[in-house]
This record gives structure tokens, C-alpha cells and sequence, in this order.
């Protein structure tokens, strides 16, 4: 192949060419996209802001749809409710922060359960019994790698299967009770996600971009203090990690955004914050290619970093992020 003459192809050529050589060996365990994740990784998951804040959601959830399912199961005119566990398995599972906007999820499920429910009770009675509803539940069993691609036709799916699978056990009234204990698991969880100590908090927004912040720090420390040593595979581990956490940042602020007003408060200012990430994580990329190339930063590099590093104190400020001491990026000096 024609050497290339400017740094930025040749450091693109060579990026395909690991690339190519990556994909050719299959990769190794020690790779960023087939590493396992470590015991101190996982605790710090759960025991950091996004995974308190959800473990209090689904706990708040569990509470009330346990304590209205009990009461529904004592009320008399409620009739039979042996599937009590209905309610509060409903709401933990509409928490799930990785079905889409609160908002949406609710009313996919509602909808959802709603259409299933009718379908069912039409079923039912054309169907001859048990043979109808067997060949009912095959068909659903069927269909749900098909209804997986919209919630609302997923829920209706499930919802046929199991309402016939209770029917089959000889529990006729069970779809109306289904939709009623839906409709309160959501607002359950429409009540729960609106309540203002948890929707001021953002746990999840705020870790994600911290945890983007610190990998763009270690990025950029590496090609600063080591940009005129050989070690490219630790470079680009430490540059696919970065874009990575960006990659999760950003949607985890654009689900944020799609939230009612009550929950998308908490993610004011942090589109800036991911921008400006964004950007430093590029610039450092080519700081690291005119490293190569030169072995020395131009002034131009220089300012544009310190620049960078200075909109993003700013932009962290102004969304709320606290910098703790010994996280703060730094700033570069020229050559």
C-alpha cells in the first residue's frame, strides 16, 4: 500500500489494519469487548447513586403493590385474588430503567395488557377447551420473538399466553382481574418515578457521566504522560473505553430527556457536558496521533485542550456534577 504522508491517515491506516488483525485472531480474553467484569466493578454498580436510587424505586414499588394487593385480596367486593403476586411483579418490572421512558413504558403496558385481554376473552370464547387454548399458547409462544420488537405488542402477546395458561388451569375470571391489577401497578409506578427526592436525583444520568469524565481523565493522562512511548494497545484500550462510557452517557441522557418534566429535570445541562466529553475525547485522539508523528504537542493542541478542560469544569458546575478531589482532568503544558 502508498505510505500515507499526513499523520491523521497514517494514523488511520493504521487503525484499520489493527482492526483488520483484531477481527483476523478472533481477539483475546484480555480485551476490552471480552473481558469479564470484576466483583469491585459489580459492587460499585450497585452501591453507587444510579443503582441506590433504582434499588429505592423498585423497594417503594414492591411496598405499595404488595400492601394494595393485600388489601384488594381482604376486600369483599373484590372477589377471589389468588394471584396476588400479580400487582407488585408488575411494577418491579415496569421500573426497569432499560424499557424506555417511564412515560411510554406505562402506557404500552396499560395498552398493552388491555388488548391482550380482549383478545383472550374473544379467544376464549371460540375456542373449544383445552385443545383451543393449548393451540392458543403455542401460537403465542410463536409470535413473541416477532411482538419483541414493540412493548405494547410484546405485553399483549404475554398477556394472551398467560391468561390461557391460567384458563387452562381452571381460573375463568382471571383476565378482568389482570387488567385491574395492570392499570394500578402503573399508576404505582407513574406515583413512584414522580416523587420528587427521587426524580431530582438522576442517579443514573450523573454516574454514567462521571464514569465518562473519569475514562476521558484516564485517556487523556495516558497520552500526555506516555504519548512518546510504544504502548498503542493500552492507548486504545483506554480510547474504545472512553467512547464506550460516552456511547452510555448519551443515551442514558436521551432517555432522560424523553422523560414527563418531573423526571427530566435532573438531566439539565448534562447534553452540554457529554458534548464537550465528546470532544476532548476526539481532540486527545489527535494529540496522540501528532505525538506519534512528532513526539511533541504544537501550542495549537495545547489551547485547544486547556480550553476543552475548562468548558468542561464549567459545564459540570452548571449541571450539578461534583468533581471529588483527585478527579480533576489536567491541564497540559505545550511541548
Amino acid at each position: 500500500a502508498p505510505a500515507r504522508s499526513a499523520p491523521a491517515l497514517r494514523a488511520l491506516d493504521d487503525a484499520l489494519l489493527h482492526a483488520a488483525d483484531t477481527f483476523d485472531r478472533g481477539g483475546d480474553d484480555s480485551a476490552l469487548h471480552t473481558r469479564r467484569r470484576t466483583a469491585t466493578s459489580l459492587a460499585r454498580t450497585v452501591l453507587g447513586s444510579a443503582g441506590r436510587e433504582y434499588g429505592l424505586r423498585v423497594a417503594l414499588c414492591f411496598g405499595a403493590g404488595v400492601a394494595v394487593a393485600q388489601a384488594l385480596h381482604h376486600a369483599r367486593w373484590y372477589g377471589s385474588h389468588a394471584h396476588w403476586y400479580w400487582l407488585p411483579a408488575t411494577a418491579v418490572f415496569l421500573v426497569k430503567p432499560d424499557l424506555g421512558p417511564l412515560a411510554s413504558r406505562v402506557i404500552c403496558r396499560a395498552a398493552g395488557t388491555v388488548l391482550g385481554a380482549v383478545l383472550f376473552a374473544g379467544f376464549a370464547a371460540l375456542l373449544p377447551r383445552p385443545a383451543g387454548l393449548v393451540a392458543l399458547v403455542a401460537l403465542c409462544g410463536a409470535l413473541i420473538p416477532v411482538a419483541t420488537r414493540h412493548f405494547a405488542a410484546q405485553t399483549a402477546v404475554v398477556t394472551v399466553l398467560v391468561l390461557s395458561l391460567v384458563m387452562v388451569g381452571g381460573e375463568p375470571g382471571a383476565s378482568w382481574s389482570r387488567i385491574g391489577e395492570t392499570l394500578l401497578a402503573c399508576a404505582i409506578v407513574l406515583l413512584v418515578g414522580h416523587l420528587p427526592a427521587l426524580g431530582q436525583r438522576g442517579g443514573g444520568v450523573r454516574a454514567r457521566l462521571t464514569h465518562a469524565a473519569e475514562a476521558a481523565h484516564v485517556y487523556l493522562a495516558h497520552v500526555l504522560d506516555d504519548g512518546t512511548t510504544d504502548d498503542r494497545a493500552g492507548r486504545w484500550t483506554l480510547r474504545r473505553e472512553a467512547y464506550r462510557a460516552l456511547a452510555e452517557a448519551r443515551a442514558s441522557i436521551d432517555l432522560a430527556a424523553a422523560e414527563l418534566p418531573a423526571l427530566a429535570r435532573h438531566a439539565e445541562g448534562t447534553d452540554e457536558v457529554a458534548a464537550t466529553l465528546e470532544r476532548l475525547v476526539d481532540t486527545t485522539t489527535a494529540c496522540a496521533v501528532q505525538l506519534d508523528d512528532n513526539g511533541r504537542l504544537t501550542p495549537e493542541h495545547t489551547e485547544r485542550i486547556t480550553a476543552l478542560l475548562d468548558e468542561l469544569a464549567e459545564g459540570r458546575e452548571r449541571a450539578g456534577l461534583v468533581v471529588k478531589e483527585g478527579q480533576a482532568l489536567p491541564v497540559p503544558l505545550a511541548g
